[in-house]
């Protein structure tokens, strides 16, 4: 259960989906129109950072500096959805449209190469190239990573390489001496490719779909220019996805159907971070890459496979780490075991820190060196704890304000948890860990109709930043209560108010709910709103995210 944060109240003189858009600090006519009617890509593009132009403006001759010497060039990605999504843009980019060959990219594996840009990685990408192309030197790009790998980059200039670094994780304080650094927050690692691509005279729309994939799996906030990125890149999902894209839709059963965020988030991403986490991810951007048909269609059905295998490791691995249960909980929890999988460790940690409320990191320690995965809440900067406990502690660190990651020796561990719960206690308020579910408005259930759906219809897409809206309605009448799915897991309702029946669905009941729901209770629900067409037919359902009994 919750603690339910109303955020207004029903007026009937007034315009719900205004009130929605202040909700989201949306206040002014005109920041009003620009959500509404988000300008195209162009538009943002001539506003982003001066120094961000003149970087992408700098690469951009290097790349083509490359080209004319016919020198090799390598593509640096990373092992998740957004690093194997960048890399794939400006390969495409680079190979396809301006038709260069000498062109590789290499995607590290999380098990024998380590994160971002490494020594071994470095080694694994150079083996991609003969020795001709090396004696003549090297352009590497980086993209998602390689801000904070101030030696490796040292090296490869040592070796007579040029570096241009993609990145849009936070600043360390020491800067890699690049020859080119192309670094912006406000998007992620696929953005950075897709705009470095359309400097480049890239024109294929399957690059702002990847982008738009990336933005909404990164959980980056869908606002301004992240906004418009993925509503342009959704409409082309929705027409003309690439090859790759449509066949894992279709594998995780969307063949038909609008496209949406949440099939981007949950179909989509798991899957391309799948063979990351317990395989390699080589074969994720393989698939993206892939133009034969069938063959496209196998490699979705294998990432299927993975990514199922994924989930058992998953529950597994949260099973164990779940020995909180019925302790006093602490400000930051920490969760280390032998048998944890270096591959899932992320998911451990934020399944840990979305079901509890607070910080999680969860180790891995088959090793001795030992990799651990960080998941915050919101008003926690886990990165900025981490950098301030941090005197020689760790081996590597990076992240964001929400997600980090790190290695370290296995005798520094009872340190960092000593250091972390002296913080905790001094700095992280009780209220700070409270699970609190922001509810957008309170309405009378009664008022529910086609033309408030199409009200919320309209602050599509949904993202961080950006949720979508959740409701609140009092004092309804249990009249159904049915348990759905195929463990039983989902609750099914159909709630009165007096006047109407309606239908709501709990996914996942007992996950989020301890009580027992029976006919003639009397409920307060939260829920968000969901069409569903049948036969020409529009009903909406009430998908519930918490309940209050009376």
């Amino acid at each position: 259960m919750y603690k339910w944060k109303v955020l207004s109240q029903y007026d009937a003189s007034e315009s719900i989906r205004d009130r929605l858009l202040e909700n989201r600090g949306i206040a002014s006519s005109r920041e009003k129109k620009l959500f509404l009617e988000p300008p195209p890509v162009s538009y943002w593009f001539q506003r982003l950072p001066k120094d961000l132009l003149r970087s992408l403006r700098d690469a951009r001759e290097m790349i083509q500096e490359c080209i004319r010497k016919e020198q090799a060039l390598i593509i640096h990605g990373d092992y998740d959805a957004d690093g194997v999504c960048a890399a794939a843009i400006l390969y495409k980019t680079i190979r396809e449209e301006l038709g260069y060959e000498h062109v590789y990219a290499f995607i590290p594996n999380r098990f024998s190469h380590g994160y971002g840009l490494s020594d071994r990685s470095i080694d694994g990408a150079l083996e991609m190239v003969g020795e001709e192309f090396k004696n003549k030197g090297v352009l590497f790009i980086t993209v998602d990573c390689g801000i904070t790998s101030v030696s490796e980059v040292a090296r490869l200039k040592k070796l007579n390489h040029k570096v241009i670094i993609t990145d849009h994780h936070q600043k360390p304080k020491d800067l890699p001496p690049a020859d080119v650094l192309v670094w912006y927050d406000q998007v992620v690692g696929a953005v950075l490719s897709y705009l470095l691509s359309k400097v480049l005279g890239g024109q294929s729309k399957d690059h702002i779909a990847l982008a738009s994939i990336a933005t909404i799996t990164d959980l980056q906030p869908v606002l301004n220019f992240n906004r418009t990125l993925v509503k342009e890149g959704l409409e082309v999902l929705n027409h003309n996805p690439p090859l790759g894209i449509k066949n894992i839709l279709a594998a995780s059963g969307r063949s038909s159907g609008e496209i949406t965020t949440y099939d981007l988030g949950w179909l989509v991403g798991p899957r391309l971070n799948a063979t990351g986490r317990v395989e390699d991810a080589k074969y994720a951007l393989e698939l993206l890459l892939e133009q034969d048909r069938e063959r496209s269609r196998e490699m979705a059905w294998e990432l299927n496979r993975v990514n199922t295998l994924r989930q058992d490791k998953t529950m597994e691995m949260f099973d164990l780490a779940s020995d909180v249960e019925g302790k006093e909980l602490p400000k930051i929890i920490i969760s280390q075991h032998d048998d944890y999988h270096e591959g899932i460790i992320g998911l451990v940690a934020s399944k840990l820190a979305q079901r509890y409320s607070r910080p999680a990191i969860v180790i891995s320690t088959s090793e001795d060196i030992v990799k651990g995965s960080v998941r915050s809440i919101s008003g926690i900067d886990i990165i900025d704890v981490l950098r301030q406990l941090d005197d020689g502690l760790f081996l590597s660190l990076g992240g964001h304000p929400m997600a980090a990651g790190f290695s370290m020796h296995k005798k520094d561990i009872q340190t960092l948890t000593d250091l972390l719960e002296k913080y905790a206690q001094e700095n992280i308020e009780d209220e700070n860990l409270v699970k609190t579910l922001e509810i957008d408005m309170a309405i009378p259930i009664g008022i529910i109709d086609e033309n408030l759906l199409d009200e919320i219809e309209q602050l599509k897409p949904f993202g961080m930043g950006n949720r979508q809206p959740v409701f609140a309605s009092e004092n309804l009448d249990v009249a159904g209560v049915n348990f759905v799915g195929g463990q039983q897991q989902h609750l099914s309702l159909r709630l009165y108010d007096g006047e109407d029946f309606f239908k709501a669905i709990f996914f996942n009941y007992g996950d989020h709910f301890e009580k027992e729901i029976s006919v003639g209770d009397k409920i307060d629900i939260a829920y968000t709103l969901k069409k569903n067409e049948y036969k020409d037919k529009v009903n909406i359902d009430l998908v519930v995210k918490d309940i209050k009994k009376n």
